[in-house]
């Protein structure tokens, strides 16, 4: 195993943040958040052996461009849109706010704060201050009664408000953002009017476990390992301590959460399976243009001794960059990666996906994508590689940036308690009583 080429990754997100991504990437711009948030954080995780003079860390200028910018996609009604461009039909330029973005944006807002780009000490002068302002100026009260409307009575949550109703399906990535924003943003103290009905996102979660152990949008339907690690992170995002430093959580939503633990951890670790490359070579040669991989899917297994370990998404697929992280991330929230070959599984990403000029691919041959570069520099992390930093698994960033998050919600907290008792001090003095 040759190893993560951290220097051509560097280069590689580099490129991605300081000029145009390629033309293919136009039909996604409004989700340029999502984006941006991929790009930043790439850089975030490999700062550790980042080269200072070739790849410094962002300036206070870049992170001040930064900020600027995703607050300027605040919605007035909550929550954050895309992208500047992003908007529905018959509605404001502005657009809708909507989970994803929102998700993001706080993220972001993390990223952007000075601190912890070398070994992750935000001790150093100024820069935990600066990570206690990172969410100035978001209107948290205004988002969170926002994110409130987006769920239904049966617990799921829809991904925007059209003329008040929450629409996108019952997609179980909704419940997962939804889960995550609720932790930036919510304190210790804050009461139960402004909060989602967590018991309904619980229940609703439960429900769409299916036969085979996996989660899927209902139960009836085919089970997926990416919504096995939405509805897992929720229900651990639910449980979450409000701060590193607390104790261990009690893990009650997960318990009530999961119908069936055991089912769920044999379906993620039947994701995995022997990447064989000579034969799939040889069967690319054969006349009939049959694919070994694909054709012998229901066969393959984890002989000892194999090379390259790949994971898929659901039964009978190709192994995908993306689904080590899906399915790596969920068993550790589940107590369980010891299930997974993590050595081969390593190999298949440096050895097979990833791409020489930086990157990952999403299948051996596949060309670098944003989306795969990243969940392949997130399973990595997760799997212990060096040269990375240590990974949070809920918010799928380093932990670096999750701390980010909790001071800045103690600082945005902290404003708020100010901002009221400074306006009930003005109306005392004033002769009137207090609010």
């Amino acid at each position: 195993m040759a190893g993560l080429d951290t220097a051509r990754h560097t280069k590689y997100w580099q490129r991605c943040y300081s000029s145009f991504l390629p033309s293919a990437y136009t039909a996604n711009d409004s989700t340029r958040l999502t984006f941006a948030f991929f790009i930043v954080s790439a850089l975030d995780l490999l700062r550790p052996s980042a080269d200072a003079a070739t790849a410094p860390p962002p300036s206070a200028a870049q992170r001040a461009a930064v900020r600027a910018w995703v607050l300027a996609l605040q919605h007035p009604d909550g929550g954050f849109c895309g992208s500047p461009t992003h908007a529905l039909r018959d509605r404001p330029a502005r657009g809708a706010a909507n989970l994803a973005a929102t998700f993001f944006a706080l993220l972001l807002l993390a990223l952007a704060a000075g601190g912890g780009d070398g070994d992750g000490d935000l001790a150093e002068a100024g820069a935990e201050a600066q990570a206690r302002a990172a969410f100035a100026g978001v209107e948290r009260r205004k988002l969170l009664r926002w994110l409130r409307r987006l769920q239904r009575r049966d617990g799921s949550f829809g991904q925007v408000l059209w003329e008040g109703e929450a629409v996108g399906g019952r997609d179980m990535r909704h419940s997962y953002l939804a889960s995550c924003i609720r932790w930036m943003l919510r304190g210790e103290g804050d009461g139960a009017e402004e909060d989602i009905d967590v018991e309904g996102m619980v229940a609703h979660i439960r429900r769409c476990q299916t036969f085979d152990g996996g989660l899927a949008e209902a139960s009836e339907h085919e089970s997926h390992a990416g919504y096995a690690y939405c509805g897992i992170a929720a229900l651990y995002m639910l449980d979450r301590p409000w701060s590193s430093s607390s104790a261990a959580p009690k893990e009650a939503a997960m318990k009530a959460g999961i119908g069936c633990r055991d089912r769920l951890v044999r379906f993620l670790a039947h994701r995995q399976f022997e990447y064989l490359a000579k034969q799939e070579e040889e069967g690319d040669d054969a006349s009939d243009d049959e694919n070994f991989i694909e054709s012998t899917l229901g066969e393959l297994n984890l002989d000892d001794g194999c090379a390259c370990v790949g994971f898929n998404g659901r039964w009978n697929k190709k192994a995908d960059t993306c689904y080590t992280w899906w399915v790596g991330g969920t068993l550790a929230m589940l107590d369980s990666l010891d299930v997974v070959n993590a050595a081969p599984s390593q190999r298949y990403l440096v050895d097979v996906t990833q791409h020489r000029i930086g990157g990952f691919g999403k299948a051996v041959g596949s060309p670098p994508d944003i989306y795969h570069s990243y969940l392949g520099l997130a399973a990595l992390a997760l799997l212990g590689e060096s040269g990375l930093k240590e990974f949070d698994m809920g918010l799928c960033c380093s932990r670096d940036t999750a701390r980010k998050v909790e001071l800045a919600r103690a600082g945005l907290l902290e404003r708020e308690e100010k901002k009221v008792f400074d306006e009930d001090g003005f109306w005392e003095a004033a002769g009137a009583p207090s609010r």
